[in-house]
């Protein structure tokens, strides 16, 4: 047997022999990826791309011929079963195991954010749901279940999750993010790599978009980044360093932008020196879709796809995805002196150690799934994480709901099954092909309320969209795609449908208002990557249906749907209550019929916070003190901040304590407290430690988030929280790049939100300043002793 295909030898020994036996040209197909439409029966065929100005004109043969490093997405981009699918990505195999000069097999990914994005799959919640949670432990579960299914369509790499931190709730990927605060992203995300890649790390986890892609120009998609580093490693590196730190991540993924000048795809620094270097990532990077070309088409760093290339894989890349359109011009980059070979082994090693540590040569095939993607556990799973990330923003007494009330549901969401879904779910994302997935299995809210209630009126009252189709250039920068395009807004402006509304309203006793956006990529909806706002009312006229309603006179509960937060104008003060599901998946729509009807007892809490205005943003709660603004401004701020969320019950602290006042660089600070549920009902609430520098060397924020533990209790039951908070915690980046701590004093914050502190204490910290190792301690641990 060939060295390299025996498994007795170690990874390294493969490698090197595999290594030797290939050609330059072998070497080169292993960088790339192809997009193909599989076929069962292995007639493969092109996939139309759009991806990229490169043309390559080669047939099938000859792109699979030499090999290939990844496919993508075989059952995500068209709508095929889980069995079909596997059948399919098993004859790609055979062709490059069988039929390839040195058998190498390829590495299939899927995107996998709000589950499995691939037909028959569990829709899950948004991300944003998954951080409304502060529940790291059912992100763990539900990635974990992600990844069963990633893992039974034969994926090795599932493109998820997102770190990015939010920054401005305009920005259309916020429905992506796990909210606005570096720390409680971290966490979360930590959890979901470790859930989706198990304790074998068998499927690699990808943190995208590395790095800053939230803090674009404008809350524009791939528009420039204007940061220092320190801001750029405190708030947007630190999540990726925590999942690459703790969660032992597979696999990163550069953003589209550009920082001061220089695009991530492009950057030695970002992808070699801190990732590999000083934070000690062992796996691979991987190119977002088209990204190696852009250093060309759109940021102007590279003549041509050859210069690319280059660019990219001597900054540290080691795949492109999702094709090979820039990674097959490596041949004259290599003879123009542009890269050396010593590089493209430096990669292909890192590829193909991969692929033996996944088995893929001994077991290139998958087993035809024989169980559903989908099972009952998901079904739970999916269920919790829409129950527990439900934000209630105001209650007068009228929530919850007898089920005898008649109410009336109102509203352009009340009967979409698709305003329940995130971007990154399969029914959302066909829309791009103009295709349907023909399978949503999932209530609508007005199905799950008809259901919970005896007595329910409906009236649309007004559409979102006047249609939903691929009609907005891919990236921006798509100059020529643009003109040649008539760009008049899908967003309805029809209020017809508001006085039938109205009528249907009158005969109830509470009106169920439902309102929000649709999720759709690149403007097929109002958010989702490429459907960026210049407005934080809501799309089109839902404003006027929700002003119609509240002229009635009756009680109106306003539910919001969606992937970021509106100001909903008079609705805020006049009212009766005001809930968030944001956009919870296929479970959604009964987990908030659940909480209105009083089943359920809403425990999540902002991880945004919601501006004033539109004027107002960016802003997020962990700001500097002069952001805000001198004079403040009426419409500057936010209503409801960070960490605000009410309950059916009632939760008391008392007894706030800290260990000691004084600790050194090495020192944990211990603070507890203890909370009680005062209520008549059982629930969870969510309990938040903050800090703040008092006096430090450069400019800080005036809090930040460095703890927090959800709590259950039932009516009457206490118990006790202990945070540990280590001192490493405390640090900021220098003007060296260093993480340093500076000694002086801290506040030391325990609330119920970022707004509503119940005890704040100052402890010293002793010394003068330490420079973090590279192993710092990154977690507060908590633990809860019942007291009564």
């Amino acid at each position: 047997m060939t060295l390299y295909k025996n498994a007795s030898f170690s990874t390294q020994e493969r490698v090197a022999d595999l290594m030797a036996r290939m050609t330059i040209e072998e070497k080169f197909a292993q960088l790339g990826a192809q997009w193909l439409i599989l076929d069962p029966e292995g007639e493969h065929k092109e996939r139309e791309l759009e991806m990229s100005d490169s043309q390559s004109g080669r047939t099938i043969s000859d792109k699979l011929g030499q090999g290939i490093g990844q496919i993508t997405r075989p059952l995500g981009t068209h709508t095929v079963s889980p069995a079909d699918g596997v059948k399919a990505l098993n004859e790609l195999q055979k062709f490059l195991v069988e039929e390839t000069r040195l058998g190498i097999p390829a590495i299939s990914h899927e995107e996998c954010l709000v589950g499995l994005m691939s037909s028959e799959a569990t829709l899950y919640p948004s991300s944003l749901n998954y951080g409304h949670t502060w529940n790291p432990e059912l992100i763990y579960d539900a990635a974990s279940d992600i990844g069963r299914q990633v893992r039974a369509v034969g994926a090795k790499q599932g493109l998820a999750p997102v770190l990015d931190v939010s920054r401005d709730v305009r920005w259309g990927r916020t429905e992506e993010t796990l909210g606005e605060d570096p720390y409680l992203v971290g966490v979360m995300a930590t959890q979901y790599v470790k859930g989706l890649q198990g304790e074998n790390r068998d499927l690699y986890a990808t943190l995208k978009h590395y790095v800053g892609h939230s803090a674009s120009e404008g809350a524009r998609n791939h528009a420039p980044v204007n940061l220092g580093f320190k801001e750029l490693n405190d708030t947007f590196m630190l999540p990726f360093e925590m999942a690459v730190k703790l969660g032992n991540a597979g696999s990163i993924m550069p953003a589209y932008h550009d920082i001061d000048g220089e695009p991530c795809h492009a950057s030695h620094y970002l992808l070699t020196e801190v990732l590999r270097e000083q934070w000690g990532f062992d796996g691979l990077i991987v190119a977002d879709y088209g990204g190696i070309d852009l250093l060309a088409a759109h940021h102007a760093v590279a003549a041509d796809s050859t210069e690319a290339a280059a660019l990219a894989f001597n900054a540290g890349l080691d795949v492109e995805l999702p094709d090979d359109a820039c990674s097959n011009r490596l041949t004259q980059a290599l003879e123009a002196g542009l890269i050396t070979i010593d590089t493209i082994n430096e990669i292909v090693e890192r590829i193909l150690k991969t692929k033996f540590e996944f088995g893929l040569f001994e077991n290139p095939y998958t087993e035809t799934p024989s169980e559903p993607l989908h099972n009952d556990k998901s079904t739970e799973l999916s269920y919790k994480i829409a129950s527990e990330s439900a934000v209630l923003l105001k209650n007068d007494g009228t929530l919850p709901l007898s089920k005898q009330t008649r109410i009336a549901v109102i509203g352009a969401t009340a009967n979409d099954p698709l305003a329940l879904l995130g971007g990154y779910s399969f029914p959302v994302h066909l829309i791009l092909s103009d295709t349907d997935s023909g399978e949503l299995n999932s209530n609508t809210l007005l199905q799950s309320l008809n259901e919970s209630f005896e007595t329910v009126g409906y009236a649309k009252g007004c559409e979102i969209l006047t249609e939903r189709k691929a009609n907005a250039p891919v990236f921006p920068g798509d100059v020529n795609m643009a003109i040649a395009q008539a760009q008049t807004s899908p967003v309805s402006k029809d209020t017809s449908l508001i006085k039938a509304a109205v009528e249907v309203a009158k005969s109830s006793e509470v009106i169920v208002a439902c309102v929000g956006d649709l999720a759709g990529l690149f403007q097929t909806g109002t958010i989702g990557e490429g459907s960026d706002t210049d407005s934080l009312e809501l799309p089109g006229v839902q404003q006027q249906l929700l002003d119609a309603l509240l002229d009635t006179g009756k009680p109106v509960v306003v539910l919001v749907t969606g992937g970021r937060p509106y100001q909903l104008g008079r609705a805020e003060d006049e009212a009766s209550a005001i809930l968030y599901g944001w956009a919870p998946g296929q479970e959604g729509a009964n987990a908030i019929a659940d909480i209105l009807s009083g089943e359920v007892n809403p425990s999540g809490k902002l991880t945004l916070s919601i501006p004033k205005n539109v004027g107002a943003v960016p802003y997020f709660y962990n700001h500097k003190l002069k952001s805000a603004g001198t004079p403040i401004a009426y419409h500057f701020g936010s209503a409801y901040n960070f960490g605000f969320g009410l309950s059916y019950t009632q939760f008391d602290y008392k007894d706030v304590l800290l260990a000691e006042n004084s600790v050194e660089f090495d020192g944990t600070i211990e603070a507890s407290v203890t909370v009680t549920n005062t209520g008549e009902r059982a629930g969870a609430e969510v309990v938040q430690l903050y800090s703040r520098d008092k006096l430090c060397s450069v400019v800080r924020p005036v809090k930040e988030l460095k703890g927090f533990h959800k709590v259950w209790l039932e009516s009457g039951e206490s118990k006790r929280i202990t945070f540990s908070l280590p001192v490493d915690m405390l640090n900021f980046t220098n003007a060296k790049h260093q993480r340093v701590v500076e000694g002086g004093e801290f506040d030391i914050m325990i609330g119920r939100s970022s707004s509503e502190i119940e005890h704040s204490v100052i402890v010293n910290v002793n010394g003068k300043v330490n420079t973090l190792p590279k192993n710092w301690r990154m977690i507060c641990q908590t633990k809860e002793v019942q007291t009564a």
